[in-house]
């Protein structure tokens, strides 16, 4: 059981990078995006083929972001310059991020578990736990959520918070929405992506289908840990996703371990997502009608 249990809260920690980063696109700028889908495959694939041959973990982990933030990047620009819908935005540049990933992954698999460069080259942490990653995690996804936590205290932060809550008013007062946006999508695609090089690291393979559903998924956490904390502030409510990503893989857990089979988890994620909804009362961040009328 207590394997179980620090496998479901391993995941999650995985997954946080998805649900910070849905979190700063939905809730902080008010902008539905589909790009998720796609950089959480290529931030996979890119480690997955980093990794696999002989490129350190931490170096790995780093180009997994940098290229999640140059497909946020492509997203930004395409709603920004070309004047393009925020949804089609995203779908136009997830449907050219899959062949980009399978082009650069050279196959739709990359395992790790039998490569000599593949995930025993992770140092070992010896912190006395059953699972070797538990600390690991848990110091990447406090070091994500600090900086996070400090960018969104800043005039820039701010900056971007007013440009989702009021964009009218932002623009009035001088704010940049265009660079406004292009950074933040980018940076929140850069921490889908490198959730996704931390979750192929996690379960030893990347598959360029493993993003299918993410946007989803970033949100069903969301709304998890917003229905449990109601956090009042930012560092409560990115407190509150990375909970979330911890709940909503803890619950997954119980149902593989109830007997449910592997093909009814998306059935399973669709009425979580609904149960939250409905138990929480919460409007979704970025789409509901109420958020639209007040930006």
């Amino acid at each position: 059981m207590l394997t179980l249990w620090l496998g479901a809260y391993d995941q999650g920690l995985a997954y946080a990078g998805l649900a910070l980063g849905t979190y700063l696109t939905l809730r902080v700028l008010n902008f539905p995006d589909l790009t998720v889908d796609g950089s959480f495959a290529l931030g996979g694939g890119t480690a997955a083929v980093l990794i696999s041959k002989g490129v350190p973990v931490p170096m790995a982990l780093l180009v997994a972001f940098g290229f999640g933030c140059l497909a946020g990047l492509a997203t930004g620009l395409i709603h920004t310059r070309l004047g393009v819908n925020d949804l089609f935005a995203g779908i136009l540049t997830t449907t050219g991020l899959y062949s980009i990933t399978l082009r650069l992954m050279g196959r739709s698999n990359i395992p790790l578990t039998d490569t000599p460069h593949g995930i025993d080259r992770l140092p070992d942490l010896s912190a006395g736990f059953d699972d070797e990653w538990c600390l690991a995690l848990s110091l990447v996804v406090l070091g994500l959520g600090l900086i996070l936590g400090l960018l969104l205290s800043t005039d820039f932060g701010l900056a971007l918070r007013a440009l989702g809550n009021n964009p009218t008013m932002a623009r009035a007062n001088g704010i940049n929405q265009r660079r406004g946006l292009n950074i933040g999508i980018a940076a929140a695609n850069g921490l889908v992506g490198l959730s996704g090089a931390l979750v192929a690291l996690f379960q030893g393979f990347a598959d360029v289908t493993m993003g299918i559903g993410s946007l989803i998924l970033g949100l069903g956490m969301v709304i998890i840990g917003e229905s449990i904390l109601r956090p009042r502030s930012v560092p409560m409510a990115l407190v509150a996703a990375v909970l979330g990503a911890v709940v909503f893989r803890g619950l997954i857990a119980v149902a593989l371990a109830l007997g449910l089979e592997p093909v009814d988890l998306k059935l399973v994620t669709a009425v979580l997502l609904l149960v939250a909804l409905a138990a929480g009362r919460l409007r979704i961040p970025g789409l509901s009608a109420q958020s639209r009328s007040e930006s």
